[in-house]
């Protein structure tokens, strides 16, 4: 058996080993310092307790911290390779560090003391571990909740598995994860379900003065219609549809709303939308048709004569006239016959629906009047004939006047014999009448025959104008055809009673009307300003509820006083009564009360301005307005159809107008259409 080598030579050996091995750890080679490489190469001492030593595992301290020590002697101590193969690298690393052990350098203690702990330096991720153990050349890292990998370095990803079990947004984050809700919402007790949020409990007062309206994951800021949330302000601002261009026409904004308007008397009106304008059609068809044969006295409001005629005789002539004739007006002129104002003449009228006579010759005038009542609408025949020392009318052929006269109605001039004689009017100014008159004559005559039919161009000037035609069947009333109105000058004001010193006032109004259409002004009172204090009209929408329906409203300037619903376009008669005082209002409709629109007080409002305006100056129209602004007033149509109106219990005569257009007619309206 081979002796073991000398202790001397034992540690010349390792010494060499350890020189051979450090270039393959190291990139410097480790040098001994004289003494410690003498101290190495000593014999060591085998100490009193070396086989006990050799028995049991090697101590570290005194094999490799206290001597330098081998690989093998690392493997005496650790007694397994892995921790043999990670200590002793790393041995060799602290000795070229910081010197051998026999230097004795507190660092090289502690290199060497931390190198079999392979938990020091700890190798796991300090975030995502809970400890670090020592497995004898390896280590496990505990991770704690979301965290994986040797090291305990990964995330876990929870919001990857069933969305983290969140209700909505899911939000990874290292070692753990967190459940949000989107805007709106908020995150219940158990972390993970979300619930919409009324903002508008929760937050009072969040929209200022408008309305809060929670919606699922918000809310929203509300306005009135017509006004728009300013989010700067939180309040609502009034929208100016205006400047939106949504009339047709005419705008008017006013707060929380708007109106269009249309030219009534240019004949259109709101449409079904309330923005755009259509024209006004009737809706009840009247006979209108006009007689060719027929020649209407009353279409000169002036008074002036519609017919003109000179009739020239070199032999001595009498006036005879024949025609038929038909009226419902009281009072007007037929015709007159003479010569100049100064001269010898007659004229034929009526008056209080009998037939009247002025006469004048020599320059004595007479007034005759006698006959029965022809005003009832009725075809009659009147002849008028100049015999000689008299003048013969009659009705019917039935005599109702002889008169006795001196003299010619033809006088002689420059060598002919020659008549003046005018139809529907008289030559001069009815004030230099033997007794004044109203020219004007709602009338109308056919057949007629002057000086034995003389006369064939009046006819055929009558076929080329309508206007100077009549209707063919026409019945009691008067009848507005939609283009025009009568003006009327009447003061309301009453004089004081007794004592009282204060004036009161009343506007009592009766119209019995048949319209043809559905829109139109049928009373109003104007003021100078161009303002209208008070109309009667009807329209077919509620300007409101934009509502598009029949009505007849009474109206104080713009704003709607009182409104009955009412089919106006079924071909019958309705009656419509007004009274208005200082101390109340009522407006009625075939005798039932219209629906008010102002409280008490804005009524004693409205009745102390209209007051005020009849104690200036207002004019009465009737069937129209003049050229008001269209926004002074809720309708400015002209009305289309038949109307008689009282005033303050008396019949309202058109012919006593200031003005009146000529196309109404003042006494006679056609019937309605057959078959309407």
């Amino acid at each position: 058996m081979p002796q073991p080598p000398a202790p001397a030579a034992r540690a010349a050996a390792l010494l060499l080993a350890l020189l051979l091995l450090l270039p393959a750890h190291a990139s410097h080679p480790v040098l001994l310092r004289a003494p410690e490489a003498a101290q190495f190469l000593q014999q060591r001492h085998r100490r009193a307790y070396q086989i006990f030593e050799e028995t049991k595992q090697g101590h570290l301290e005194r094999e490799c911290v206290e001597e330098l020590c081998s690989k093998e002697e690392a493997r005496e101590v650790f007694e397994n390779d892995p921790e043999t193969e990670y200590f002793y690298p790393k041995y060799l690393a602290c000795i070229q560090k910081y010197g051998s052990p026999y230097t004795r350098s507190p660092d090289f203690l502690t290199c060497v003391h931390n190198l079999p702990n392979q938990c020091s330096p700890d190798p796991c991720h300090k975030e995502g571990t809970i400890q670090c153990e020592d497995l004898k050349g390896d280590f496990y890292c505990t991770c704690k909740d979301g965290w994986q990998g040797r090291k305990c370095e990964k995330d876990v990803n929870e919001c990857d598995v069933q969305h983290g079990g969140c209700n909505q947004a899911c939000l990874n984050k290292p070692g753990s994860y967190r459940c949000s809700c989107y805007n709106g919402y908020g995150l219940l007790k158990d972390g993970k379900t979300c619930k919409d949020i009324d903002e508008c409990t929760v937050s009072t007062g969040i929209c200022g003065e408008a309305r809060c309206q929670n919606l699922i994951s918000s809310y929203e800021c509300l306005c009135d219609a017509g006004y728009k949330y300013d989010e700067l302000r939180k309040s609502c601002q009034d929208v100016n549809e205006c400047e939106l261009k949504f009339c047709e026409q005419t705008c008017v904004n006013f707060p929380g709303s708007y109106t269009c308007h249309c030219d009534g008397r240019g004949g259109v009106k709101l449409s079904q939308d309330m923005n755009t304008c259509e024209d006004i059609i009737p809706c009840v068809s009247f006979a209108v048709a006009k007689s060719v044969k027929s020649l209407y006295l009353g279409r000169m409001f002036s008074g002036t004569p519609v017919i003109r005629l000179r009739f020239k005789r070199k032999q001595p002539t009498r006036l005879v006239a024949e025609f038929d004739f038909r009226t419902f007006d009281p009072e007007g002129v037929l015709f007159f016959a003479g010569g100049h104002q100064d001269s010898t003449w007659i004229v034929l009228g009526v008056r209080k629906g009998r037939l009247e006579l002025q006469l004048k010759y020599n320059g004595i005038g007479r007034v005759t009047s006698s006959g029965p009542v022809i005003n009832h609408g009725m075809w009659q025949t009147i002849s008028v004939e100049e015999l000689e020392r008299s003048l013969v009318i009659k009705v019917n052929k039935d005599a109702v006047m002889k008169i006795a006269v001196s003299g010619d109605l033809f006088t002689f001039d420059k060598g002919l014999y020659q008549l003046n004689l005018t139809v529907g009017g008289i030559p001069f100014k009815t004030k230099d009448l033997i007794q004044p008159i109203n020219p004007r004559l709602d009338g109308c005559i056919r057949a007629w025959n002057w000086l034995n039919g003389e006369d064939t161009t009046i006819q055929e000037t009558i076929k080329m104008n309508k206007k100077m035609q009549c209707f063919s069947v026409a019945g009691q009333g008067s009848f507005y055809p939609g283009s025009g109105f009568a003006l009327f000058n009447f003061s309301y004001m009453q004089p004081p009673a007794g004592n009282e010193t204060e004036r009161n006032w009343k506007i009592q109004v009766n119209a019995i009307i048949r319209p043809a259409t559905d829109t139109g002004v049928l009373f109003a009172l104007v003021s100078a300003e161009e303002s209208v204090p008070l109309s009667l009209a009807l329209i077919d929408y509620h300007s409101t509820k934009k509502l598009k329906q029949q009505f007849i409203i009474l109206a104080m300037e713009t704003t709607v006083v009182s409104r009955l619903a009412i089919n106006v376009c079924d071909d019958k008669e309705h009656s419509v009564d007004v009274s208005i005082n200082k101390d109340q209002l009522s407006f009625a409709v075939d005798g039932i009360a219209g629906e008010s629109e102002f409280s008490h007080s804005q009524l004693e409002d409205s009745l102390a301005v209209l007051e005020s305006y009849l104690q200036s100056s207002v004019k009465t129209y009737v069937g129209g307005l003049p050229a008001v602004p269209v926004t002074s007033t809720p309708v400015t149509a002209f009305f289309h159809g038949c109307m008689t109106v009282k005033m303050n219990d008396k019949a309202l005569d058109l012919d006593e107008a200031l003005y009146k257009h000529s196309d109404i007619t003042s006494h006679s309206c056609p019937p309605v259409a057959v078959g309407q």
